[in-house]
Formats: C-alpha cells, sequence, structure tokens
C-alpha cells in the first residue's frame, strides 16, 4: 500500500483547574495528531503532546515530513524513519521534530496492525497481556491540604491500584516530606509510591540531601530528579541513593538512551513512543534494555504504550491517569478508553492500537 495523504492537525484540552509540577504550572494540554490515508483505504493515526508547539509541529510534517511521505510504502517505517531523521536534522534531532516524526511512525504501525487485521502487540510477538500500572498524581494545587492530598490517593487505592505517583521537587524538602509522609499514612504500607521530581532540582546535592528526608517513606523511585540533559548528575544521585533512580520521558532516540545507560545515569528507562521516535525507536530502546536487564516503565500515553510493553520481558509498569484526576485528558477524543482492573491494564485487541476516535471531540479542541 502506498501513501496517498497525510494530515496534520493540533488539538488543545483545557484543565478545569490548573496544577503544577515541579517546574511548570499546566492549564490545557496539547497534542499533535497525524492521520495517513492510504492507497488501500486504511488511515493510520499518531499522536504526541505537543504543550504550546503542536502548531509548530504541524508545520514541520506539512514542510518536511508529508512531501518524502507521500508514494511511499508504508511497510517501509525503517527507511521512512531514517529518512525523515535525516532530512529534519538542522531542524530537529529532538524536541518537536521527534515529536512529530514519533506521531508519524505510531500511525504507520497502526496501519500495519489494521491491515493484518491484529493488534500491534500481536504484530510484535506478545510476552503478557496484563499490565501493572500506577496511579500518578499528587500534584501542585493552590490552597489543596495534606487532608486533602490523602483523599485523593484514598480514592486511587479504592480504585484498585497498588502503586501511585506523587510530584516531589517545587517546594522545600521538608514540605515534600510531609505531603509525602500525609500520602503514605493514607495508603499503608502496601502500596508502593513513586517520586517525580521532573527535574526539578538544581544540582546532584540539593537532590541527594533531599531524597535522605524522602526515604523514610521508602519510596519506589525517584524520577527525574534533575534536568534530563544532566546525565552526569543523574548518574552521581543513582550512585548515592538506595532509590533508583528513573528517567527517560524526555530523551529521544537509541543513542542517546545508549549514553543513558553507558554513565550509569537511571536504574529504570521511561521512552516515552510519542517523544522518542516512535514505535520503531521504542522497541530498539526497549530491547537494549532487555540485553542489559533494565527495567522499563514506559511516560504517558497508554493507549499507545500497553500494546509495546505487552512485547517486552522487562515491562516493570505502565503509567496511568485516572480521569477524577482532571490532569490527562486524551480520552476526551476517544469513544472506547481503556481503564485498569485492579491496578492491570490490558491492552485493547481491535487492529492497530485498536483506539476509536470522535471526530466531533477532536475538531471541539481542534486549534489553527
Amino acid at each position: 500500500m502506498k501513501i496517498v495523504k497525510v494530515e496534520a492537525l493540533a488539538v488543545s484540552i483545557p484543565l478545569q483547574n490548573a496544577v503544577s509540577d515541579a517546574v511548570r504550572t499546566i492549564t490545557h494540554r496539547d497534542h499533535l495528531m497525524v492521520h495517513i490515508h492510504t492507497s488501500g483505504g486504511l488511515i493510520g493515526t499518531g499522536f504526541t503532546l505537543g504543550y504550546d508547539g503542536s502548531l509548530a509541529m504541524v508545520s514541520m510534517v506539512d514542510t518536511i515530513f508529508r512531501p518524502m511521505l507521500l508514494g511511499a510504502n508504508v511497510s517501509d517505517t525503517e527507511w521512512l524513519w531514517a529518512e525523515m531523521y535525516r532530512q529534519s536534522i538542522q531542524a530537529g534531532r529532538r524536541g518537536a521534530a521527534l515529536r512529530a516524526i514519533s506521531a508519524i511512525d505510531i500511525a504507520l504501525w497502526d496501519i500495519r496492525g489494521k491491515a493484518a487485521k491484529m493488534p500491534v502487540m500481536d504484530l510484535l510477538g506478545v510476552y503478557s497481556r496484563q499490565l501493572r500500572c500506577y496511579a500518578t498524581g499528587g500534584y501542585y494545587r493552590v490552597g489543596q491540604t495534606h487532608n486533602e492530598l490523602a483523599d485523593e490517593y484514598r480514592l486511587y487505592v479504592d480504585k484498585g491500584f497498588d502503586a501511585v505517583k506523587l510530584k516531589v521537587g517545587k517546594l522545600d524538602a521538608s514540605e515534600d516530606a510531609r505531603r509525602m509522609k500525609a500520602v503514605r499514612h493514607a495508603v499503608g504500607d502496601e502500596i508502593d509510591i513513586l517520586l517525580d521530581a521532573n527535574g526539578g532540582w538544581p544540582d546532584a546535592p540539593t537532590a541527594i540531601a533531599a531524597m535522605r528526608r524522602l526515604e523514610e517513606f521508602r519510596p519506589f523511585w525517584i524520577e527525574e530528579p534533575v534536568r534530563a540533559d544532566n546525565l552526569a548528575a543523574m548518574a552521581r544521585i543513582a550512585e548515592a541513593l538506595d532509590t533508583p533512580v528513573a528517567t527517560g520521558e524526555l530523551e529521544a532516540t537509541r543513542w542517546a538512551f545508549h549514553q543513558m545507560t553507558e554513565l550509569k545515569a537511571a536504574d529504570i528507562l521511561q521512552p516515552d513512543a510519542t517523544v522518542c521516535g516512535g514505535v520503531s525507536e521504542w522497541l530498539k530502546i526497549a530491547h537494549m534494555a532487555a540485553a542489559m536487564d533494565l527495567p522499563v516503565a514506559p511516560h504517558y500515553n497508554w493507549d499507545i504504550h500497553s500494546q509495546l510493553s505487552a512485547t517486552i520481558p522487562n515491562h516493570c509498569i505502565t503509567e496511568y491517569f485516572v480521569r477524577e484526576s482532571g490532569v490527562k485528558l486524551f480520552d476526551e477524543l476517544l469513544a472506547n478508553p481503556i481503564y485498569p482492573d485492579k491496578g492491570i491494564l490490558t491492552p485493547r485487541t481491535g487492529p492497530g492500537f485498536g483506539i476509536e476516535y470522535i471526530p466531533e471531540q477532536i475538531e471541539r479542541y481542534r486549534i489553527g
């Protein structure tokens, strides 16, 4: 099948209430969406989180990538990836360009599954269809008390999650410790609590000192303790702490992840297929990690990652946002959201990624 049409558009979904992590305040969720049409009548869809760069990514698809996609064979995903990466090298290598490539590659794999009339995971070979997941929450909210924070986590446990994630790094270490104490008290000793600093601590000594205050409450991991670019500091933290370091949500390509592993900057890798280069690149990263017995815990976007995580032996845990958190809103565009059962996520079984979109909702939130 040949590619006959490539559509790119941006959507922006506002949050009802703003929330903050250690480094930014979030008021809306922007996404780039790519629809690829084929000569056989199949349409594949991919997407990526865009923050405020979605319209820029639409322009990249229109001007840089569409010309090389039109007329190409859908199954030539490896060649197309290499060509898109090569031809956008001056404008990208990372960031918006790689996110656009990621969305395109995901759409191509969606078509491959639809053409084979099977889910992507069955194309690749399944290891497990039962995926442990955790509920992400604990964003900083203006005026929220410790009791209200504890109530949020009781909700997650009541929904069956045995692992939850809490934001740290925005406030001083003593206040983060009080927040974590409240959460630990609310969920009990048997629930895993993951911590996420979003790169908020300025350097390794600060991160290590803050974590010394938090390790009393037995965190499962500390995610992005310092800026993602500072792999040397990340490695120093990983060596100093008993708590594993997880990172990778902002990294792109196999080469960046290889450098991360060489420097021992992470105990757990968190590649995001919508960021690192799509399905094609995510698989390379996950298989490289498997060769080193490193766990993989994909970031965000479980609609894509559930299919991919099902195919690897080193899957650790998958991120999930309950709708009540009001933080991840992509489900607003879907006719068939998937929900965990007792903290276990089961991938869809429809062809491709099995996602059914609501066109009216896409148009409602479309921008540009």
